[in-house]
């Protein structure tokens, strides 16, 4: 009896170690899951996709794509905050993508909330627009070239007895000028793209308060896909900030970071 008691728990442990084995020899790739993501989306079953793409990013990956596409997935299901959340992400990863920046804009302007930022003018927005289109990294890119060819220069001239006139140091002056004009452009653009905290509201609304906690009062309301800048963090608060200087604490749970 103990003998065929024994038997039936080694076949049953083997049993399960076969299923467990050929489970995980199944078991699908983030690329995989992401395709099966994008195949969902085309025949129009916007859940599964949004399942499939929610289910890539919890790997830890960081990829615009996903974000992009996972956007694109819960924009379809009308979450506009969440919708918001991702297509930031994917900006901030990406600036330089016209698809990126198109349906941010799109998503934007379906909010209920409309802050405005401090006045600036129009030549200072078209430069900060050109800016985030060529993105830091081609700036950090143009900066090295410009970092080599200036060394180039002053070894050439240096290699040449008398090669050192007016005219070459007023080129070496004017490609140091170029160099920290585009050095200051890279980390205006990176801190603004990259370097503050921000967050998206992805409740339907929620108030913000005086202080970290229910028992302070309610200073304003914001809703669904306002993007707002994080100020400090303090257990299950976030404390955040708009663009016209408002600032107050939402429930961490409220808001998702980008």
């Amino acid at each position: 009896m103990r003998r065929r008691f024994a038997l039936l728990l080694f076949f049953l442990f083997s049993a399960f170690a076969a299923i467990g084995a050929l489970s995980e020899a199944h078991a699908e790739t983030p690329e995989e899951i992401f395709h099966r993501g994008n195949t969902a989306y085309e025949r129009g079953d916007y859940v599964a996709a949004a399942d499939a793409y929610r289910t890539v990013l919890q790997y830890g990956i960081a990829d615009p794509r996903v974000e992009y596409n996972m956007g694109n997935a819960a924009f379809k299901l009308s979450r506009l905050g969440e919708a918001i959340l991702h297509y930031q992400r994917a900006y901030r990863m990406a600036p330089t993508d016209p698809d990126v920046a198109a349906n941010l804009q799109l998503a934007r302007s379906r909010c209920f909330d409309e802050v405005p930022a401090p006045e600036t003018s129009a030549a200072i927005r078209l430069f900060s627009a050109f800016q985030d289109r060529l993105g830091p990294d081609r700036q950090a890119w143009i900066a090295l070239g410009l970092v080599w060819f200036l060394a180039a220069v002053v070894a050439w001239r240096s290699s040449n007895p008398g090669g050192w006139n007016a005219a070459s140091g007023w080129t070496v002056a004017a490609l140091l000028v170029v160099l920290c004009l585009v050095g200051a452009s890279w980390y205006a653009t990176f801190a603004r793209l990259e370097g503050a905290p921000l967050a998206v509201v992805i409740d339907a609304s929620v108030d913000v308060l005086a202080g970290p906690g229910e028992n302070n009062a309610a200073l304003f309301t914001v809703h669904e896909g306002l993007t707002v800048e994080v100020r400090s963090e303090r257990e299950n608060w976030v404390q955040v900030s708009l663009p016209n200087g408002l600032n107050g604490w939402v429930p961490r749970q409220a808001v998702g970071l980008v």
